[in-house]
């Protein structure tokens, strides 16, 4: 998976659905099965797995459904008059044969909407089941796989609305990630293959055959004549809205400028055209663009303009002034000396236009900002976004500053750990399979023996950690920028902090492990368990003990330590011991066998001023897992800014939340030791 851009924001995803192809309507109710969504990759990139439509399902059980899109794209609550009916008895359909998984539910029609049963009625009996459509617009989290470049969704956070729509490209659809509506007729989004559009009758060239279309013509009656016509007008409506949403998609898509877009819109305006030939002339344009910029200018119309492809956004700008701001490094060679916000109101002022401080934003989003490991972050979007919430811009520094802190701080816990991602809450199992003994003798003409394997197994279930962190109205108006620089490297450091305690946690408080026993107990089954203090000889000891560990069988497995862990007070003692080239104290300073034997490791976690550690290398044995849920080591920050929810509304305050889901255990006993 790919860490640089791999997370990006909870953003509005459109997924389109359909009505079955097929059923018959219920003459008594007003119910009919809809598909929601299927599995596997949709035509925008994005990839829902089995997982994710199970985390879909229940959202869409008990749902309110709406006539039409919500006048507006940032629009979340609704009219109680655009309620039409609601969802339930919703449903995960496991993949079969060729077919991926699904959701699928019931969607019963109130019957103060008699006007829209009785339109989806007659489409279904006319054989246009397609004609309505659902959209269903929810919050999620995605990955980019960095092979497939494919955009992973891992979260499905909330849904928003699931709309009746009959073209689910409407309302404002190219301000949002858009599944297959600008694909094909069908809204479904995903790459199954759409149903063929049915063509209007073809024109017969044979005399023939115009003589055929006409007795066929001659013999319809009125009203079906009326009706096919009808038909074919709305078959070529549907082409020409199929071909615009193509087009729009692809240069959405491209990196043509918008001059060269309006170009392309006018050559294909009020024309039905296939995506090849659309394909082509974008293609057509990049390449005069490419070869205008050879020499590194485009010049005419009395100026000229920077090299294309290195035009900097003013939301660059502007979040590059937030990164100095926070002292963190920009690209100086592409941003220039761009400079840094010197108070927090400046910075405000600036995004909003609000120099008075009256209000926090006017055009607030809800964004949530997924930490990555080595740049900046991404946004589900497929719009070219100028302008920028102020909260959005500083929580994106905030997060970068987060991030930088939090790698800075010192983990050496890593060192004699396993570090796996884990893929939801539930528990995890990590199986110890036993081992066989000796190969026995075969005599001639004798039958093999049987044997087993005994296994044990280790649990733990992740839990969730994290605080809300609130930015005043106050603190903007009085211009506390040292207070808001210090949040992100006071959270870096709790999150550190707490999960390094976590971890030195199974070494100090000497926990019951998968087989019912203490980690660390003298004699059977264990022998783990010393009884002196820190010296030479003591580990020696302890290297013994380690070595004669043994398998399920009673074979020695021969195991060595690696590390040495221990307390702040034992720092000093713990570097003469393993790098002194005599024993420390020996009369006739004999050679120090434990000379760089280990690898010392201090954890001011540990509090018991006279406990030490020996422990293995994780990659010989298993010693302690720390499972990350989504694989998300880092901790995650996200932004609640909307005006009318939260303390927002009720407290003038932007809302930070850091986020950081682990859990773990010890997993193998034989790897650890522990003196006194």
């Amino acid at each position: 998976m790919e860490t640089a851009t791999a997370f990006g924001p909870a953003s509005v995803l459109t997924l389109h659905g359909q009505i079955s192809e097929g059923q018959q309507p219920d003459p008594t109710g007003h119910a009919l099965n809809v598909i929601v969504i299927q599995g596997g990759t949709s035509k925008n990139g994005y990839r829902y797995s089995e997982a994710m439509l199970q985390a879909i399902t229940p959202l869409i059980e008990g749902a309110h459904a709406y006539a039409d899109h919500a006048a507006k794209p940032d629009q979340f609550t609704r009219s109680v008059r655009d309620v039409v009916g609601f969802y339930h008895n919703a449903r995960y359909i496991a993949p079969a044969d060729t077919q991926p998984g699904r959701v699928e539910a019931t969607l019963h029609i109130l019957e103060a909407a008699s006007w829209l049963w009785s339109l989806l009625r007659e489409a279904i009996q006319l054989g246009r089941a397609n004609l309505i459509g659902l959209s269903v617009d929810i919050l999620a989290q995605w990955q980019v796989n960095e092979a497939s470049r494919v955009k992973e969704v891992t979260q499905i956070i909330a849904l928003n609305s699931c709309d009746i729509v009959t073209r689910p490209s409407a309302g404002g659809a190219f301000q949002r990630i858009l599944h297959a509506s600008s694909q094909g007729v069908s809204p479904m989004d995903h790459l199954q293959t759409p149903a063929e559009t049915p063509q209007p009758p073809s024109t017969p060239t044979s005399s023939t055959g115009a003589d055929s279309n006409a007795d066929l013509s001659s013999s319809m009656s009125p009203d079906v004549l009326l009706q096919q016509e009808q038909i074919n007008r709305l078959l070529r409506d549907l082409q020409l809205e199929r071909a615009h949403l193509t087009l729009e998609r692809r240069l959405l898509e491209s990196t043509l400028p918008e001059a060269a877009q309006a170009d392309v819109r006018r050559r294909f305006a009020g024309r039905i055209v296939e995506a090849s030939e659309i394909e082509a002339e974008i293609t057509a344009q990049s390449e005069l663009l490419s070869a205008l910029s050879a020499q590194g200018l485009i010049r005419g119309n009395s100026y000229e303009k920077p090299t294309v492809g290195q035009m900097i956004t003013e939301a660059e700008k502007i979040q590059a002034a937030f990164d100095r701001m926070f002292d963190l490094e920009i690209d100086s060679s592409r941003l220039g000396s761009i400079r840094g916000f010197s108070s927090i109101r400046e910075a405000y002022a600036r995004v909003t236009g609000d120099g008075s401080v009256s209000s926090f934003s006017d055009r607030s989003v809800l964004g949530s900002i997924r930490v990555s490991e080595q740049a900046p972050i991404g946004r589900i979007s497929e719009a070219d976004t100028t302008t920028a919430s102020f909260s959005y811009l500083l929580g994106t520094s905030m997060n970068k500053r987060l991030l930088k802190d939090y790698q800075a701080w010192p983990a050496e816990w890593m060192k004699f750990s396993s570090i796996i991602p884990i893929r939801d809450f539930k528990q995890q199992s990590r199986v110890r399979l036993g081992a066989f003994n000796s190969l026995a003798i075969v005599a001639e003409d004798t039958a093999y023996s049987s044997i087993t394997l005994t296994d044990s197994a280790a649990t733990y279930v992740p839990q969730k950690r994290g605080n809300l962190v609130t930015i005043s109205r106050e603190t903007i108006v009085n211009d506390d920028l040292q207070a808001i620089k210090q949040i992100p490297t006071k959270l870096a450091v709790s999150a550190a902090y707490t999960l390094a305690e976590f971890v030195y946690g199974f070494l100090s408080t000497n926990p019951t492990i998968y087989d019912g026993n203490a980690l660390f107990m003298t004699g059977a089954p264990h022998n783990n368990l010393g009884a002196a203090a820190l010296a030479t000889s003591a580990m020696q000891a302890g290297v013994t003990a380690m070595r004669e560990q043994t398998n399920y069988a009673g074979k020695r497995i021969g195991l060595r330590p690696r590390f040495l862990v221990v307390p702040p007070e034992l720092e000093w003692q713990a570097m003469v011991a393993t790098k002194s080239a005599g024993i420390p104290g020996s009369n006739n300073n004999d050679v120090n066998p434990m000379l760089g034997y280990v690898t010392p490791i201090v954890s001011p976690q540990l509090t018991n001023t006279t406990q030490w550690f020996l422990i293995a290398d994780p990659r010989e044995v298993d010693t302690i897992e720390i499972g990350f849920v989504g694989g998300q080591i880092n901790p995650t920050l996200f932004i609640q800014d909307q005006p009318l929810f939260g303390l927002n509304f009720t407290q003038d305050a932007i809302s930070y939340k850091i986020r950081h889901e682990y859990g773990g255990a010890v997993v193998d006993y034989r790897g650890l030791y522990r003196g006194v």
